[in-house]
């Protein structure tokens, strides 16, 4: 406060200036003041815990105290001041007993226990995170476990030759026992339902016996045709919820459908105009790739869309795990009027499949969701590991703590995907990364179509 006296003493600023010239000031100073014991000028800094609590720390002689939450930062100063009057502060080899038993911090043996458990302690990512001294480490664990059980090869299996090259063409030769089971069982006519980790190969999964099932309704073969001389009728309706995950899948599904002479498009809200009217009247696909929205607007309102796919047999649900609440029970509705649209039966009816990476109870699940029993079928096992971090931003914000990551990362030049829980914070993110110098897009919806697609080709392919 005599620092402040001094310079507004000395200044030339009339009365009706006076008050500016504070609040400019105080919002200078408020971020670190002097320290009471080695008297260095800005050398205490403040942090602002998870409950509200404030750290006061010297960063030259390392005295340090935590206080309670104070109507403005400089009262709880004045309460730091006092309690190093009283000899209540933390002396220097106290700090980091202090920080633990606040429960700020977690001890570096156990750290480093955590490390040499899951033989990390050469993984320098893992040790800058882990040791930050910033955030509490909840646990770390890394999931390496072994690759899903084996199945038959390719040439076993009752599909097209063409389907077999295609999976040769992605150095597909030998199947997992849950794939060879999810396509006898989908060529069987069963309503399945596959649980299995993510990129173990459920697109393949269903998508090779049902586009199998499509070639024996539509009965032709070759892919010399021309599409544009083809009128067909939508066989299948693969859904996905969001826009991003359905064009991440569409090169997938296209890749073992063109080979056959089946037609394959999305149709959604990124959909053109142009585009929608050749899907309705010109080019319609066999198999149509869209999400439980499009499909409500389109049978609330009768559209030309909702008459195209009444023809479907089979209906895909791909992340079947977020459908819960009063949000599943629109979707059960959703598809009981597809069904009877469809003209469904009871012995001829819509054909479904389900999967997720993440359904514990999957049979449970699935039958209010969709109405009927369904078949589980589970993969265990994964491809690669993962290092899986858990962490509490104990001394400073969440946004703080993100910032840190995406900079440990893309120093490192991994591809990093930060998720957000609004709109709001995914661009406050990217502006503060981007301040940082961290190459940083936000990917959300809200921005335009072409917006969009290319943060995703530019995360794609590097």
């Amino acid at each position: 406060m005599t620092l402040f006296g001094s310079h507004l003493a000395q200044s030339n600023l009339s009365p009706g200036h006076t008050k500016g010239y504070i609040l400019v000031f105080l919002c200078f100073c408020v971020s670190s003041y002097r320290c009471p014991n080695c008297n260095s000028p800005n050398s205490v800094n403040v942090n602002k815990m998870y409950n509200g609590r404030l750290l006061f720390a010297c960063i030259k002689c390392n005295i340090c105290g935590v206080l309670r939450s104070a109507p403005t930062q400089d009262e709880a100063y004045l309460e730091f001041l006092d309690r190093y009057d009283s000899g209540q502060l933390a002396k220097t080899q106290d700090i980091e007993s202090l920080v633990e038993q606040e429960k700020l911090l977690r001890p570096i043996p156990e750290i480093n226990f955590l490390l040499a458990r899951n033989n990390a302690e050469k993984n320098d990512l893992l040790m800058s995170i882990l040791h930050s001294k910033k955030d509490y480490v909840v646990d770390f664990r890394v999931l390496n476990e072994p690759e899903p059980e084996a199945g038959s090869d390719l040439t076993a299996l009752p599909v097209d030759q063409s389907l077999i090259d295609a999976a040769l063409a992605k150095k597909i030769e030998r199947l997992y026992k849950f794939q060879e089971e999810s396509i006898k069982q989908i060529l069987c006519g069963k309503d399945v339902v596959i649980v299995a980790p993510t990129a173990s190969g459920k697109t393949e999964a269903f998508s090779i016996p049902i586009i199998q099932k499509i070639s024996e309704e539509i009965s032709h073969f070759s892919s010399l045709r021309p599409k544009t001389c083809r009128k067909g009728k939508v066989l299948a309706i693969f859904v996905y919820p969001t826009k991003a995950l359905a064009r991440d899948q569409l090169p997938k599904i296209k890749h073992f459908a063109e080979p056959l002479g089946i037609n394959v498009n999305v149709f959604d809200g990124d959909t053109t105009k142009a585009a929608r009217d050749s899907i309705i009247t010109t080019l319609i696909p066999e198999i149509v790739i869209t999400n439980f929205d499009i499909i409500h607007y389109h049978l609330f309102n009768r559209t030309k869309f909702s008459r195209l796919i009444k023809t479907a047999k089979f209906l895909v649900v791909d992340e079947a795990h977020i459908y819960t609440g009063v949000f599943g029970a629109n979707i059960h509705h959703i598809i009981k009027r597809l069904e009877r649209m469809s003209g469904s039966t009871n012995k001829k009816k819509l054909q479904i499949v389900a999967a997720s990476a993440t359904l514990p109870n999957a049979e449970e699940f699935c039958k209010p969701l969709f109405g009927r029993e369904m078949n589980l079928i589970r993969g265990s096992g994964r491809k690669g590991k993962i290092n899986l971090v858990l962490l509490f931003p104990s001394l400073r914000s969440q946004r703080s703590l993100m910032l840190d990551l995406l900079k440990l990362t893309s120093t490192r030049h991994h591809k990093t995907i930060a998720f957000s829980k609004s709109h709001l914070g995914s661009e406050l993110l990217a502006f503060y990364s981007s301040k940082q110098g961290v190459q940083i897009k936000v990917h959300r919806a809200g921005l335009l179509p072409q917006e969009r697609k290319s943060v995703e080709d530019s995360f794609k392919y590097g």
